[in-house]
């Protein structure tokens, strides 16, 4: 029997012992093992679940409503309608462009895995490693804004309640280290019902999304179509219009964010090739759709924005809420619906990003990677790498301290990371596209040689101008309190990455072999040093 027979006669025998143990089936391990790993996570999330999961954690139409701000600020109505929609429709190119991907190499590690399959031998460690660093910052700080969002909306739902409080920074950081901790421990101890508190906050997601929409719909006064389509109003202090406009690409961008945590839970449902990109364009589609009936009623639902924008709550959703109900228990109510979505989005957030560490440090790429690559053998579940990503967001909290609009900085910070960390598989996949063609190396979801090509194409240029103007600052002009920091930090995050690669990283990185020969079964090697 030769080497090849061999390594496949190997690979079923442990597929099948993993069968019964942690609910995969021989195909899925079989997948697993062709692509460099063995199965350790339970596959526990059907697709219904996992797109649940996507759903809460992009939760579109309320993480909309807690970044309106910005696009109010910098262009008033239209420029977040405009903007909305060229959003949504970037991102459902994004999504299918990495989904593509995802289809013939569905593992846990995501971005990095993939261009350590699709990049050129010459730069694949390097570029491997520097993708994976920045999709783990990208994931950590998006976490973070979802956590940062709920714990400053309970905080402001106090305000609404008591007009004698007076909030403090600290009350707020105390309010999103809460969140997180009880992202922590549902995340540990609770990692068995998370399928399921999936479901039902996407059930949340979409009964909220219908009461809140009637409740505006009949009670809120109406702005008139031109104020929603055709008043554009620059109050941020940019004297370019353009590039106030620009700006406010941030609150149509955010809400979009986060639907390649299908990616990194490849590892824990069947059938991983056909229902993550499934999954991660689904999600997009689902929640544009919403977003977008959302964005309408809210528009026509203002009022005046000089009120709206000076709202105590610093939430002007919450200033419509009262407006429209007249009543300061239906505005508790209705925004209670979006502050759960939010901390539901954190509970998953905090599972994808765990999930993405752990697969890093899997192939030596972190410091401490034994530890943080170890899987729990009762829970089944890296509780390391679990741990480790609720400390760096707590450590997050610390910037709010200093900056008043650190919010926004974190927004900006999530939206850069993330972008970055999905551009350098699309253009690895853009280059290599003929390849994969000439040898049929596509997944069950393929895009086309002539719609494939086009969505790669419109992605990279829409992460371009999106990540510029993400650096910016809302409003000028600029001071110590109101800059964007967001550039500074993303830049001491690859600083820190880097110079730990250079001095120990490279040394013990091993890069997943993932190429189509591997795909195919074939036994080059599990990994190259």
């Amino acid at each position: 029997m030769g080497e090849l027979e061999k390594y496949n006669v190997a690979v079923d025998k442990d597929a099948m012992s993993l069968e019964g143990d942690i609910g995969v089936s021989s195909d899925d391990a079989l997948r697993l093992a062709q692509l460099g790993h063995t199965q350790e996570l339970r596959r526990q999330y059907s697709l219904f679940s996992l797109c649940a999961l996507c759903v809460c954690l992009m939760a579109t139409w309320e993480a909309l409503s807690s970044v309106v701000a910005t696009a109010l600020i910098t262009g008033g109505a239209p420029c977040l309608f405009y903007n909305y929609l060229l959003s949504a429709v970037c991102s459902i190119c994004i999504a299918s462009s990495l989904g593509e991907i995802a289809s013939i190499y569905p593992t846990a590690g995501g971005q990095y895995h993939w261009v350590a399959a699709l990049a050129p031998a010459s730069i694949r460690s390097t570029a491997s490693w520097v993708t994976g660093w920045v999709s783990i910052g990208g994931q950590v700080v998006l976490t973070s804004s979802a956590a940062f969002a709920a714990g400053l909306q309970m905080q402001a739902l106090i305000i609404v309640n008591n007009e004698t409080y007076v909030p403090e920074r600290w009350q707020g950081m105390l309010f999103y280290w809460l969140v997180l901790v009880y992202a922590l421990a549902l995340n540990i101890w609770g990692d068995r019902l998370l399928p399921y508190t999936n479901t039902v906050s996407g059930a949340i997601h979409v009964i909220g999304f219908v009461t809140i929409v009637v409740v505006l719909g009949v009670m809120a006064p109406k702005n008139s179509a031109s104020f929603v389509f055709t008043e554009v109003t620059n109050s941020s202090g940019w004297s370019n219009d353009g590039v106030s406009w620009l700006v406010g690409l941030l609150s149509a961008v955010y809400p979009f964010l986060g639907y390649d945590a299908a990616c990194h839970l490849a590892e824990e449902m069947p059938h991983a090739s056909r229902n993550v990109p499934l999954a991660m364009v689904g999600s997009v589609t689902v929640n544009g759709l919403m977003g977008l009936v959302y964005v309408i009623i809210f528009l026509f639902s203002t009022g005046p924005l000089e009120k709206l924008l000076a709202t105590p709550t610093g939430f002007p959703f919450m200033q419509i809420f009262l407006d429209a109900t007249k009543s300061q228990a239906g505005c508790t109510v209705l925004s209670v619906i979006i502050t759960c979505t939010a901390v539901a989005a954190t509970v998953a957030g905090v599972t994808s990003t765990s999930r993405t560490l752990w697969a890093f440090a899997r192939d030596k790429s972190t410091p401490f990677d034994k530890q943080l690559s170890k899987v729990d053998r009762r829970l089944q579940i890296p509780v390391y790498a679990v741990v480790v990503v609720t400390v760096l967001q707590m450590l997050l909290g610390l910037i709010y301290l200093g900056n008043t609009t650190a919010f926004n900085a974190i927004l900006s910070m999530s939206i850069i990371g993330m972008y970055v960390s999905y551009a350098f598989p699309i253009i690895a996949m853009l280059f290599a596209r003929k390849g994969l063609q000439t040898s049929n190396g596509f997944g069950p979801f393929k895009l086309g040689h002539i719609a494939g090509p086009a969505a790669n194409v419109i992605s990279l240029i829409w992460i371009t101008v999106v990540v510029i103007f993400s650096t910016f600052p809302s409003a000028m002009p600029v001071t110590p309190q109101n800059m964007n920091y967001s550039i500074v930090v993303m830049a001491g995050w690859l600083f820190a990455g880097i110079a730990y690669y250079v001095f120990r990283g490279k040394y013990k990185f091993e890069v997943p072999v993932v190429d189509l020969d591997v795909v195919e079964g074939l036994r080059d090697g599990v990994h190259e040093k």
